[in-house]
């Protein structure tokens, strides 16, 4: 059995940490101290998973922190485990519906993984759950039956390069495998090397929005608009929910997201439908944008450009000042900001997965997943750090976050130097869960990552179908007397 070891912020021992609350403004705000319990290796990688994961949960509880000092005076220290934090890269692996899993499933998907080219390099496709759209465009593009089998024998007849920019030119998500090295010298590399994983940009001004005093838990009396889809976004909302935030979710009534993934990311949401090709619908979402504290949006810059959902369009409509959160595949800018991909093409065009191939063929993270839940935590904390500067400075702020420079960001712990081969292939330990009673039956998932010293989270115990709720705000909650 290794030793368990405690790393504490306070005593210089979490710099990660350390680097992005003074990245984000909240070095000198959040008074506590972090604590992580363990350290990596815990499963058989050579990246530092466990301490990325957590070092991003303990961001948010740290923002959390500060916001509640600002709030009620009172500081609290945060914890975690890193076990706890593991499962925390791959939660969807957790959720039930009654006594069934109720995967994403998209490490199953044929079109969805890595083949090898005509110049004996790799090539990252991926459909999603899969959607549709996309996986008719791989088969008419490749013109070949649904399997691995057939796909890769159509792919091997391209050069690695050719194929990336003929499919990326149809919108289809594509990518070739790079080392870590190539893509620091690939220009979207080097665009994203000049930002940190988490970009705070102020785009308006206007007077302070101080938080209300008091209030049952940091977020109490936020709004958030949830304008996302798949996991980085939906996670990143959720976990706003879990603070207190009064959070919305917007779908559309006939392209809304898979439910493993909406049991999974939306509990403690209000759910509603909006049309935006309706003129009503289109002016019920500006009426809510108007109104909202936080705007969150994981879709691609065409769709918020076609309905005029941009950061400064909307910061233009609030008489408070709005944080709009936008996550992109491959960043902001550079060459490839609008192309579309997932969390594994990050894994795989950053360089990530070549070092997991260890010097065979690119591999994916040991748990599937990497890039979707680092960018929706690092999403959290920097909503709530920009929340923060909007109560004591004032303004409208953009927060910008990208699943590839969260896997860089990743990749920027550092190797594990430890030579142990007892450690899993995949996370075999125990989970922590809660289950609660929703319209669906009991569903469950992992329990809360993190440990408050002197602040308790409400109950997140909302979960309901798509298009449940009206498209207005929930009835404010009345705060119980302390």
């Amino acid at each position: 059995m290794r030793t368990r070891r405690e790393s504490r912020l306070r005593a210089g021992e979490l710099g990660q940490l350390t680097d992005l609350l003074n990245a984000i403004g909240l070095a000198d705000r959040f008074t506590g101290d972090a604590v992580l319990h363990g350290s990596d290796p815990v499963i058989s990688s050579p990246h530092r998973l466990g301490e990325a994961s957590a070092t991003a949960l303990l961001l948010i509880a740290a923002a959390g922190a500060a916001i509640w000092q600002d709030r009620n005076g009172t500081s609290t220290d945060v914890s975690t485990d890193i076990i706890h934090a593991l499962h925390y890269l791959h939660p969807t692996h957790y959720v039930r519906q009654g006594r069934f899993r109720q995967n994403v499933g998209a490490e199953h998907v044929p079109t969805n993984g890595i083949f090898q080219t005509r110049d004996k390099r790799h090539i990252m496709i991926e459909a999603g759950p899969p959607y549709p759209k996309l996986l008719s465009g791989y088969l008419n593009f490749f013109d070949c039956g649904n399997s691995r089998a057939a796909l890769a024998r159509e792919i091997a007849k391209w050069d690695a390069e050719q194929l990336e920019d003929a499919l990326s030119d149809m919108g289809l998500p594509a990518c070739r495998a790079f080392t870590r090295d190539e893509w620091l010298r690939h220009p979207q590399g080097r665009a994203l090397t000049a930002s940190g994983p988490i970009e705070i940009v102020k785009i308006a001004d206007g007077r302070p929005i101080p938080f209300e005093a008091g209030g049952s838990s940091p977020l109490d009396g936020v709004r958030v608009l949830d304008f996302t889809h798949v996991l980085a976004g939906p996670r990143s909302t959720r976990t706003l929910a879990e603070y207190g935030a009064d959070v919305l979710r917007i779908t559309s009534p006939f392209h809304a997201d898979t439910l493993p993934q909406h049991l999974g990311t939306d509990v403690g949401k209000h759910n509603a439908y909006l049309d935006l090709r309706c003129s009503e619908d289109f002016a019920a979402m500006r009426e809510l944008a108007s109104t909202t504290d936080v705007f969150a949006s994981t879709y691609r810059p065409t769709v918020n450009a076609r309905f005029d959902l941009r950061p400064r369009s909307l910061a233009a409509l609030s008489n408070r000042g709005l944080v709009y959160m936008s996550a992109t595949a491959y960043g902001h800018r550079g060459p490839w900001q609008d192309r579309p991909g997932f969390d594994q093409n990050a894994q795989v065009a950053t360089g990530f997965a070549m070092t997991e191939g260890q010097g065979g063929p690119p591999r994916f993270s040991p748990v599937f997943y990497l890039a979707d839940l680092i960018t929706g935590y690092l999403a959290a904390a920097g909503i709530m750090a920009a929340l923060y500067r909007r109560a004591t400075e004032g303004g409208s702020y953009h927060v910008k976050v990208s699943l590839a420079r969260s896997a860089m960001w990743v990749q920027e712990f550092g190797l594990v130097d430890d030579g142990a081969t007892d450690l899993p292939k995949t996370d075999t330990y125990p989970a922590q869960t809660v289950s609660i009673d929703t319209a669906y039956g009991p569903v469950t998932n992992l329990a809360p990552p993190v440990t408050f010293s002197n602040l308790t989270l409400p109950t997140t115990d909302r979960l309901v179908p798509y298009g449940s709720d009206a498209p207005t705000w929930p009835t404010r909650r009345v705060a119980a007397p302390h």
